[in-house]
């Protein structure tokens, strides 16, 4: 949960820029609004518009897993799928 007295408030866009590779603003959007992997971009409402903070950004690159690991992960189970298939046909 964001503590908006002690973390560093950022709109939508500035938070864009926040991470190593800047992402989109509906990136972003889909982050705070759906999680990725499970995990929520923390944000606040405060006045009718959006923000979010640099420690929270920070919280949500942590807790995320590794584009790598990801990829890996996605390559075992492409490989364990094609020798299901391929033991199916008897090859």
């Amino acid at each position: 949960m964001i503590d908006v007295e002690t973390e560093q408030l950022l709109t939508i866009r500035e938070a864009c820029q926040s991470f190593p590779v800047p992402v989109s603003s509906p990136t972003l959007w889909r982050w705070i609004l759906k999680g990725s992997k499970g995990v929520l971009l923390e944000s606040v409402k405060i006045g009718g518009r959006r923000f979010t903070s640099r420690e929270a950004c920070q919280r949500f690159m942590q807790t995320s897993e590794p584009v790598e690991e990801r990829r890996k992960a996605k390559r075992a189970q492409c490989a364990d799928n094609a020798v299901a298939i391929l033991n199916r046909f008897g090859i």
